[in-house]
């Protein structure tokens, strides 16, 4: 499949839980490093006591196992998402703004001077762009992208980056009117959206990342960002 391949209509069902299911792959692997390294250090301190040194093993052991069908299932997990290609900025906001199925109501903005470009699974940003539209429930709206430096959140720590650096982003900003904001102040998302929850994950296989502002009473913005590579 092309890296830019898309469709209009919402994520189905099987996409959304293939997503899921990635998201629980990838967390549940870090669990079962988590368990094992710690179950090394129990080892290690347990002393000469028997009983707690056979408890740890079967720990361990139980942990080991886990760990073997789990990296079984990262295939799997790779398969779910696709491989992240280099894909130009100014042809992906013109993808974006090509499966916008709400026009007039949703005004895609596509300048003439993006520069640059972002590693990304390209269908599964656009609908994962798309699928966060829906999620909003708002009648009208704006999207428009830009290309520049900027401060990315405190989130991105798990990146590597040191918060308060700016960096150079591929923004996709939202803008539409709510009372409400989709995600609360930590940008925090959690399986009870589905739709929702699925759209971040995709996101992230593009190590992008989800802002969600208040800007006045009844304004709303989001921010979809990408690190420019």
């Amino acid at each position: 499949m092309n890296e830019f391949e898309f469709q209009k209509d919402p994520l189905s069902p099987l996409e959304i839980s293939g997503a899921i299911s990635a998201k629980v792959i990838h967390d549940l692997a870090n669990m079962v490093g988590g368990i094992i390294g710690n179950a090394e250090y129990a080892a290690d301190a347990a002393g000469d006591s028997p009983s707690l040194k056979k408890a740890i093993q079967a720990i361990t052991t139980s942990a080991n196992s886990a760990g073997r069908i789990l990296g079984q299932c990262l295939p799997l997990q790779r398969s779910i998402t696709g491989a992240a290609f280099a894909c130009d900025t100014n042809e992906l906001a013109k993808r974006i703004a090509a499966a916008n199925s709400y026009a007039p109501e949703w005004r895609v903005n596509v300048p003439s001077n993006l520069r640059g470009q972002v590693q990304a699974q390209g269908r599964w940003l656009i609908g994962a762009v798309w699928q966060i539209v829906r999620e909003t429930k708002a009648v009208q709206g704006e999207m428009d992208f830009l290309c520049g430096p900027a401060v990315f959140p405190v989130t991105w720590r798990s990146l590597g980056l040191n918060q308060g650096r700016p960096i150079d982003l591929f923004q996709i900003n939202l803008r539409y009117r709510s009372e409400q904001t989709l995600l609360p102040p930590d940008n925090s998302v959690t399986a009870e959206n589905p739709g929702l929850f699925a759209a971040c994950e995709l996101l992230r296989v593009s190590k992008g990342q989800i802002q969600c502002r208040t800007k006045s009473p009844g304004r709303q913005e989001i921010s979809l960002l990408l690190p420019l590579t």
